[in-house]
């Protein structure tokens, strides 16, 4: 365990109180959920409401459902990871409502870095304080946007090793479950990328289900309202073992796990075990994706739309929901990875027409609108 692991809990101050919310997010304009009908969140039943719209999610058999029994298929885009996206895009207020305006985007993915060897992630082993404190911040200006937006987010504890860190990342989730288990807008995920240690300590689902268990029981007993939000949780191997899940899955309410796919190399074999555990009864979420290799098309590596379409031809048929990786212009790299779906330099607040889009960018915007 990192030094940080015995430190009291930092306290979050977001600025809501009771039901209400203030931003605590970068915006440059203003009348941003004025509460006068016709803002920029939109009237209830807007097209640009879209938690006014479904309200509190639940899970039915395999559907994710608004409060009304509706199905409901959430399309995002997920932020880079926290402590390496210093840009701010996924921070930005405005660019928020500008996607769900212009995208259809109805979900914001808050990757908050969470691995000790990662500089400024929120096991920083290195400075744990600092990088506690940051993604703290940065996480709850996501959600608060989101909540000011309409939109639905999902607080990911983005972490490839997680079930080594079970302390840290409880003391997380009943911070958030806290501060937002009342608000409708906010999903859970609990870990990232389940990940073998190495070939010869693998991280099986037995392992993997206790952690699951033990975050889920956090969360569910520091909620502050009777409605379970929604906890998708990762599977093992990259959250691509879906079938280990499907054969012992958690007891309780609306729970749902999580597949992770890369067009350019999880093909026919990984779709078929993401339908086969569909068909037995597996709630599945991908909350995470890409046109691209799965390193994330490294060096502008071509994007793989074809292989990409029979994803999404399934995840529409059965309103999977999913978010795309990643909200980010990989600033600094001469040659953005194709998963970053801006340009260098694409503006911080939106209007991103198509010269501001890199790699994967233009696919994922057609999907959004589609």
């Amino acid at each position: 365990m990192p030094a940080c692991s015995s430190d009291d809990p930092i306290t979050i101050d977001t600025g809501r109180s009771g039901g209400g919310s203030s931003v605590g997010g970068t915006s440059s304009g203003g009348g941003i959920g004025s509460g006068a009908e016709g803002g920029a969140a939109g009237g209830p039943g807007s097209s640009k409401a879209p938690v006014r719209r479904h309200g509190n999610l639940r899970v039915s058999g395999t559907q994710l459902v608004g409060e009304h029994g509706n199905a409901v298929q959430l399309k995002g885009i997920s932020s880079q990871w926290l402590n390496w996206e210093g840009d701010g895009y996924a921070l930005n207020l405005d660019a928020l409502v500008w996607m769900r305006d212009h995208w259809n985007l109805n979900l914001i993915r808050a990757a908050m870095g969470a691995e000790p060897d990662a500089p400024g992630s929120y096991l920083d082993e290195n400075n744990p304080e600092a990088g506690k404190a940051d993604m703290l911040r940065q996480v709850s200006i996501i959600v608060e946007n989101a909540i000011e937006a309409d939109v639905y987010v999902i607080i990911d504890f983005h972490s490839h090793s997680a079930q080594l860190h079970e302390e840290e990342a409880a003391d997380f989730f009943k911070q958030m479950v806290e501060e937002y288990g009342d608000v409708p807008n906010v999903l859970f995920e609990p870990f990232n990328e389940p990940t073998d240690l190495s070939p010869s300590e693998p991280l099986d689902w037995p392992e993997l289900k206790l952690y699951h268990e033990s975050i889920v029981k956090t969360i569910r007993d520091n909620d502050p309202d009777d409605h379970k939000n929604v906890v998708i949780l990762g599977t093992p191997r990259w959250s691509q073992n879906v079938g280990d899940a499907a054969e012992s899955p958690l007891e309780g309410e609306n729970l749902m796990y999580t597949i992770h796919f890369y067009s350019c190399t999880h093909g026919a074999w990984l779709l078929n075990a993401a339908k086969s555990a569909l068909s037995g009864g597996l709630p599945l979420f991908a909350t995470e994706w890409g046109a691209t290799a799965a390193d994330g098309g490294v060096g502008a590596t071509p994007v793989c739309a074809t292989e990409a379409d029979q994803w999404h031809v399934w995840m529409n048929e059965n309103a999977v929901s999913w978010a795309a990786w990643k909200l980010d212009d990989c600033d600094g790299q001469s040659t953005p990875d194709t998963s970053c779906i801006l340009a260098n330099n694409a503006p911080l607040s939106g209007g991103w027409t198509d010269e501001y889009l890199n790699g994967h960018g233009s696919y994922i915007v057609s999907k959004l609108k589609n």
